[in-house]
């Protein structure tokens, strides 16, 4: 299956492309700057390394092939945002969100929302028919967001260990755009 390497983003004042192991360094940089959502999920810091690991992980039974990491740009070329998707997971013709994250002065602004909806349409393009992610119990915001997006509880997790910390996960679905 070919797959592009951008998303088009129904605005003017940013873009999305995918994101390789070369754009590791651009990547860390946002990491850093999202310290809160490492802190909120696992209890510690964040890693000098984990854009790199997650640029390189996939779940068991994937390949790098399936997996996409997105970056969102502002006009000036500098990451604002990622995505990080792996496609026909947990099954065929559903893609699995690992994470969608924005720098904090942009978060409530409607650039998640819009990249949501670009990624949407990204995936039924590409054969996608649901849109499957996890969000830790304690991440009431995201829960909130990613309903208000249009995602019903499929389950929630016994808790388990991220990093220090435990957490139940809220396993979230819907069907993938279809307009």
């Amino acid at each position: 299956m070919d797959v592009s390497e951008s998303i088009k983003l129904n605005r003017s004042d940013y873009f999305i492309r995918s994101l390789h192991l070369a754009d590791a360094d651009l990547l860390q940089a946002l990491y850093d700057q999202c310290a809160d959502f490492t802190l909120l999920v696992e209890g510690e810091p964040v890693s000098p390394t984990e854009a790199q690991a997650d640029l390189q992980s996939v779940p068991p039974g994937k390949s790098l092939a399936d997996k996409f990491v997105f970056g969102i740009f502002n006009l000036q070329g500098e990451i604002v945002g990622v995505l990080d998707a792996v496609r026909d997971y947990p099954e065929e013709a559903a893609w699995w969100i690992g994470l969608l994250m924005l720098a904090p002065a942009l978060r409530r602004q409607g650039l998640g929302q819009d990249a949501f909806c670009a990624f949407s349409e990204y995936v039924c393009i590409h054969g996608g028919r649901r849109i499957m992610l996890g969000v830790v119990e304690e991440n009431q915001p995201a829960l909130q967001f990613w309903q208000k997006m249009g995602f019903s509880l499929l389950r929630k997790t016994e808790p388990r260990l991220f990093g220090k910390k435990v957490q139940a996960v809220y396993i979230l679905c819907q069907p993938a755009s279809q307009d």
